[in-house]
């Protein structure tokens, strides 16, 4: 292996870890979207890096997917 092929692997591998980082749920501190399901208000909401994330976690995972009550809300705006 040469020093070009490591170089692309760590790029994409870099710019995969980046897309996982934007889709996947992550902490309060780091969260600019929250995913909250308005079925079960009780329920912690969620938080997300970007709004993309919030809505696909919450079109693919069982309670959001399944009953469609759910919003996306922004630094005190709603957006969804």
């Amino acid at each position: 292996m040469n020093y070009c092929e490591e170089q692309l692997e760590y790029l994409e591998w870099k710019a995969q870890h980046e897309n996982e980082k934007q889709t996947h749920s992550c902490d309060i501190a780091y969260g600019r979207y929250m995913l909250v399901d308005d079925a079960s208000p009780s329920e912690s909401p969620m938080y997300f890096r970007s709004l993309h994330g919030a809505t696909l976690y919450a079109d693919g995972t069982y309670p959001f997917s399944q009953h469609h009550e759910w919003s996306v809300y922004r630094v005190g705006h709603k957006v969804l």
